[in-house]
């Protein structure tokens, strides 16, 4: 019996501008749903990193199909105005395609944007403007972080419509948070029983708050290393992902009973196995489908490592098959 259908999108660093336009292309060609670009000042698997706008621009002008997101935008260090009119003229650009994916981080002492203990807070008022912004041409708003008086631009998104906002909430007061405001969830590095267990969180926050929880389009982003051998998965894919166990992710090692590691030498293999997607195609289509089984409706992979992505999008596609 095949499962329902989940959307299932391509996420890459922006660490190339031709990358992000052939990529874009061939994911569209192998049947993926969804493209979606980082936003990295210094990338994470790499150093060059573009404007990931200019990078979703050339994403929108290769494909025809396919929806462009961001995975995701960096509100730390950005506004609501300038986010709003670059989002309103990319789903122009996209003819409605596009997929605004948001972020609460990240804080960096080096590039002048030091951590503050009321982000959650920030990031919720950003996410209201800046719906505000999209939707009207006339914004009033007297918030704790931002302040505009009669704000509005006079082009609108792609035939009036309303442009998606989903936020990348990976911890229990970010997801209650976001319940309230966002169309869309987008956590990365979370397996998939825990996701079940807050999905359901994010849905019951909603109705709490007088929305339907139904109505949050319940999205997940996880890292994926696919190689014709399962030993050899796993060892290129420890050195590039064990980090992901290092970083907002100790509320979920906590949820598995596995504590806080403070290191990548700390991270075992079998935990970077738990947090990612890692192995053969059968064994990445086995843990899609748990993904797929947790009622994930948009199912976001990004392929590690970077050099390899391109080679990598078939053996994704052959997963995803055989996962339905």
């Amino acid at each position: 019996m095949r499962r329902r259908r989940t959307a299932i999108g391509l996420s890459i660093p922006n660490f190339s501008l031709t990358a992000s336009r052939t990529i874009a292309g061939t994911a569209e060609k192998a049947g993926f749903d969804s493209v979606w670009v980082n936003d990295d000042l210094v990338g994470v698997f790499q150093k060059e990193t573009f404007d990931p706008y200019l990078c979703m621009a050339v994403m929108a002008e290769s494909t025809r199909r396919v929806s462009v997101g961001s995975a995701v935008l960096a509100t730390y260090r950005k506004h609501p105005v300038e986010t709003a009119l670059k989002l309103i003229s990319l789903d122009n650009l996209s003819r409605g395609r596009l997929i605004a994916g948001l972020g609460s981080c990240c804080p960096s002492e080096q590039w002048g944007f030091p951590a503050r203990e009321d982000v959650n807070d920030r990031f919720a008022e950003f996410i209201v403007l800046l719906k505000k912004l999209l939707t009207s041409d006339n914004v009033h708003f007297e918030g704790e972080f931002f302040k505009v008086q009669g704000a509005g631009f006079a082009v609108r998104p792609y035939r009036g419509r309303s442009i998606p906002v989903w936020a990348a909430a990976n911890t229990d007061k970010a997801l209650r948070t976001i319940a309230k405001v966002a169309d869309g969830w987008l956590p990365i590095c979370i397996p998939p029983t825990i996701y079940s267990e807050e999905l359901h969180a994010v849905r019951e926050a909603a109705e709490e708050s007088g929305r339907r929880g139904g109505e949050i389009v319940a999205g997940c982003m996880a890292f994926i290393h696919i190689a014709k051998r399962r030993e050899m998965a796993r060892e290129k894919s420890h050195r590039l992902l064990a980090q992901t166990a290092c970083w907002f992710n100790s509320a979920r090692t906590r949820k598995l009973g596995l504590g806080v590691f403070k290191s990548p030498d700390q991270v075992p293999v079998d935990v970077v196995e738990k947090l990612n997607i890692v192995g053969t195609v059968e064994d990445a289509a086995a843990r899609i489908g748990e993904y797929l089984d947790a009622e994930v409706e948009h199912l976001v992979l990004q392929p590690v490592p970077v050099e390899e992505i391109k080679a990598m999008i078939p053996r994704i596609a052959g997963a995803v098959e055989l996962a339905r």
